[in-house]
């Protein structure tokens, strides 16, 4: 007879404390997420500090992990790609620098769960569907299907709920497949074996993040999909409690913040400008020696020749200039090697640079260096010191705290605490289990 609680991880993109805990100045209704965690568990009204940068993929390998981009390898969302060569890939593997949970857990004698969660290509679990996709049409379907564990779950499942979300689904829509997807894998897969063994499962919810890019943090549009996603999160919780006889810990989180923009930057714009770019007569970049990779709030430059002294001494006088100029809107400029060691992300970038909050980076070549026709309406990967930055935690469930805040907590505890819920220790891990 098992007595290990089950563990519950539900990641709510972009979610921030203040939509929780400030609620009502704000104009958002979260009941669930007040019912089960701020009145009936543990939370950080303060928010988390995330990590640096402050961008999906980053974010949620730390959560998953315990550890920093710099050890985990995840530095960004998407392939460094001057010239497009890798067709706009993403980070979409599980890093093999070091250990998860989904792994862990299944070590430990767990069932091992997970839909939709960013960075999880090839990670050992018994029912993964990992996000993937290559052009958002139904081959989507046959890509993820063949990906998943095991393979083939998701033709299985499809046949009763419908076609579902691949990862450029980011719509309100899209959460509901995958919430109904979680709910399934729940009822059909694990539900009958829960008194042996206890699950570890991971839930992404991606529109209220989406809807704000486009629409605004605080627009009615990204607020509904907020309301809506509540509610949704509230239902999977139900069901996890019932099927568990409430034998469980559910972590909701976030992986960051989210703030309006005012501005484009495009370092990129000028590197081109001095020569370091080379474009043809479509805009596109077909030759390199310096170039910048935007993650939101900071880019990462990097050189194609570290050894070229002259392009290195071009690149630097640059970022003086750009450092120097009030109306940049960048606020640092470090090197690859303090980034490493001060903020543990980008070690393989020559330069970063941190830009003003609501200065977005961009990595167009061409046009003008700042433009307020901002392509997103907000963003993160901002300074991951930024209140604005700061991510959610919300645990409830058996041996949890009731109406407990706790004042200091890094994204890279997340994974640490619940795997101490579930008896084990990452051997990875950098952060530590706040619980103790």
């Amino acid at each position: 007879m098992n007595s290990r609680p089950s563990v519950l991880l539900i990641s709510i993109d972009a979610l921030k404390p203040e939509f929780v805990f400030e609620s009502e100045r704000i104009g958002v209704n979260l009941p669930n997420l007040k019912k089960y965690f701020v009145e009936n568990g543990t939370y950080a009204s303060k928010g988390v500090k995330s990590v640096f940068p402050t961008f999906t993929y980053t974010c949620h390998h730390s959560m998953i992990t315990g550890t920093y981009p710099a050890t985990h390898g995840i530095h960004t969302n998407k392939i460094f790609d001057p010239t497009g060569k890798h067709m706009d890939a993403w980070y979409w593997y599980v890093s093999e620098n070091v250990k998860n949970l989904w792994e862990c857990a299944k070590e430990n004698g767990y069932i091992s769960s997970s839909i939709g969660f960013p960075v999880s290509v090839g990670a050992k679990s018994d029912y993964h569907i990992p996000e993937i996709w290559r052009d958002g049409s139904e081959l989507d379907s046959k890509l993820i299907n063949a990906v998943s564990v095991p393979q083939g779950i998701v033709k299985e499942i499809e046949k009763e709920i419908g076609r579902f979300a691949g990862g450029t689904d980011l719509t309100i829509g899209g959460d509901t497949i995958r919430q109904k997807t979680a709910v399934w894998i729940l009822e059909n897969k694990i539900k009958n074996h829960i008194e042996e063994k206890p699950f570890f499962m991971s839930c992404y919810y991606a529109s209220y993040d989406e809807t704000a890019h486009g629409n605004g943090v605080y627009s009615k549009e990204a607020i509904e999909d907020l309301e809506k996603i509540d509610e949704l999160v509230g239902e999977l919780i139900k069901k996890a409690h019932e099927i568990t006889n409430d034998n469980i810990v559910v972590c909701v989180v976030s992986d960051h913040g989210l703030i309006d923009n005012n501005y484009d930057i495009k370092p990129n714009v000028v590197l081109a400008e001095n020569g370091l770019l080379e474009i043809n007569e479509s805009n596109k970049v077909i030759n390199w020696q310096a170039w910048c990779q935007r993650s939101g709030g900071v880019g990462q430059i990097k050189l194609k020749d570290r050894e070229n002294k002259e392009v290195r001494e071009k690149v630097e006088n640059i970022l003086k200039d750009l450092l120097n100029d009030k109306n940049s809107g960048i606020s640092e400029v470090i090197t690859g090697k303090e980034s490493k060691e001060s903020r543990k992300g980008f070690p393989d970038a020559d330069y970063v640079i941190i830009s003003k909050p609501g200065y977005e980076v961009r990595e167009d070549a061409v046009g003008k260096y700042l433009d307020n026709n901002t392509s997103q309406k907000a963003q993160h990967g901002y300074c991951e010191n930024l209140k604005d930055m700061r991510a959610s935690f919300y645990i409830e469930g058996v041996n949890i705290e009731k109406n407990k805040d706790i004042e200091e907590l890094r994204l890279v505890d997340v994974a640490p605490t619940l795997a101490n819920i579930m008896g084990f220790e990452i051997p990875t891990a950098e952060g530590e289990n706040i619980l103790a």
